[in-house]
């Protein structure tokens, strides 16, 4: 094992940072001397981390001779790690430690052939993505370089038709992937000298506007820096634009040429921005005036875990646990607001849907915030027959308030986002989540989970209901108040 002055400065590369590089060099320079540091992970994220870290063990768990390294000490890690190579009885690895030049990689599972090691990723998504040919190709990259051969390279990802109950060997599907790793380590071998004298170098490069910048978590302190109605802010804004616009050195929408060829709404957006006022189309009215009263302002949240929680339900499959509807009998008076959130250690989906069908009436317009409670409505009529007419008639009552503010108004506080999120504080400065502990989907996702696993205990419980509770019912009653006044603005009342 090579390890050197690597090792002694702790300036190691790993592929995190070897990826980022590759995306932007002044990124990877940052996040290696540590100018950029990591941050703490939302609740949704520290969720999916530890379901991450379960389905590993799980995939593990299919190798019963295995042996895992383990050591704080990355040094030693890496010398145990050779040793079980060079030993004729080691049956498989598990994240093994191997380090060449400055480059790390932890393989999750390695299995000796007769010709070298079979290269094993565990992934928890349910299909084969870019993200993970990287990920094997930049493991298989150090590999290659410690003298290792990889004849064979594989990628264990969760199976669709894994049902609660079955065994862990039916959890996975197994796919090859050797041909695509081996061409894109090609690439990356290419890249790899010059990302080592990158990262040698006490300079970092400067950057340049690129269409990666778009999600870098260090934009607005980079390229965006100053400008608060960056280009990027522009709906759908192509590639072929956005060169052209960065060629011409134009980063600031309102900075955008008349003559430049926009879209009829990246024409709204800019003019909206210069004027410093909020544009509304003529449709705007006609839309708003489909709605028939009582409104009920329908919201649901769901849960989706990789190992399913109830039986008969797939990896990553939806399941609406609560929803809440405030019902108006005009804009922006609420005659009463239901609820309901189920006991989510048993599936409740049935008493969650005959709840709903008491208090969401049989007419007047079901006003919701996106395409999502169409798409947990239509697979509720798939999961219970005997209601399908009743919840299909709900779908023809839907209007989605998110697509007509997309569609037909703009404000410039809204920075190319319509999510309800951005839209409330903008429109409605009174309201916010801020106050809320469960402030986001995510969140609530992620304690819902951990609470139908039995996380929590009864006092916990209780806390964590009603802030479910709470969180629901500010997003329906946000949508009232939304609602309310974009009516004001059709009327000329703002």
């Amino acid at each position: 094992m090579q390890k050197g002055e690597a090792l002694q400065d702790g300036r190691m590369i790993t592929k995190e940072l070897f990826l980022n590089f590759l995306a932007c060099h002044t990124l990877g320079c940052l996040m290696l001397t540590g100018e950029i540091s990591a941050r703490k992970p939302n609740a949704a994220e520290q969720f999916w981390t530890d379901e991450g870290l379960d389905i590993h063990k799980r995939a593990r768990a299919l190798f019963p001779d295995g042996i895992l390294v383990e050591s704080d000490n990355i040094s030693t890690a890496a010398q145990n790690t050779g040793k079980l190579i060079d030993d004729p009885q080691t049956a498989v690895i598990f994240e093994g430690v191997f380090i060449a030049g400055r480059y790390i990689a932890r393989p999750d599972i390695m299995i000796p052939q007769d010709n070298g090691w079979r290269l094993v990723e565990v992934k928890s998504g349910t299909r084969s993505k870019q993200e993970h040919i990287d990920d094997m190709a930049y493991t298989a990259m150090v590999l290659k370089q410690q003298g290792i051969e990889i004849p064979e390279i594989a990628l264990l990802h969760i199976s669709k038709d894994f049902r609660l109950g079955m065994p862990d060997r039916e959890l996975f599907v197994e796919e090859n992937k050797t041909k695509e790793v081996s061409e894109r380590m090609k690439l990356f071998i290419a890249q790899s000298g010059m990302i080592e004298k990158l990262a040698d170098s006490p300079a970092t490069p400067k950057a340049f506007l690129k269409p990666v910048c778009r999600g870098c978590p260090v934009f607005k302190e980079c390229m965006g820096k100053g400008i608060e109605n960056h280009i990027f802010e522009l709906y759908r804004l192509g590639k072929n634009k956005f060169i052209d616009l960065n060629k011409q050195g134009i980063h600031r929408i309102e900075d955008i040429p008349d003559n430049f060829g926009l879209t009829k709404k990246q024409k709204i957006i800019r003019e909206s921005i210069i004027q410093g006022k909020a544009y509304s189309d003529r449709k705007l009215a006609r839309q708003l005036a489909r709605v028939k009263w009582p409104a009920y302002y329908l919201d649901f949240e769901t849960i989706s875990t990789a190992i399913p929680l109830y039986p008969d339900v797939t990896p990553y499959e939806q399941i609406p646990t609560q929803f809440s509807v405030h019902v108006c009998n005009a804009p922006g008076k609420v005659a009463s607001h239901h609820a309901y959130l189920a006991h989510v250690q048993t599936d409740q989906r049935r008493q969650l849907v005959e709840n709903l069908m008491e208090h969401i009436g049989e007419e007047g317009s079901i006003i919701v915030y996106s395409s999502a409670e169409k798409t947990i409505i239509n697979s509720l009529s798939r999961l219970f027959p005997d209601l399908e007419n009743s919840l299909m008639s709900l779908i023809k009552r839907i209007i989605d308030l998110e697509k007509i503010i997309r569609n037909n108004f703009y404000h410039p506080g809204f920075h190319g986002r319509t999510s309800i999120k951005v839209v409330l504080p903008v429109l409605v400065a009174e309201m916010s989540y801020d106050d809320l502990e469960i402030g986001d989907g995510g969140a609530a996702m992620a304690v819902v989970a951990r609470m139908a696993a039995g996380k929590y205990n009864d006092e916990e419980v209780k806390t964590i209901r009603k802030n479910l509770l709470g969180y629901c019912r500010q997003d329906t009653l946000a949508m009232v108040r939304v609602h309310e006044r974009l009516l004001e603005y059709v009327h000329n009342k703002l």
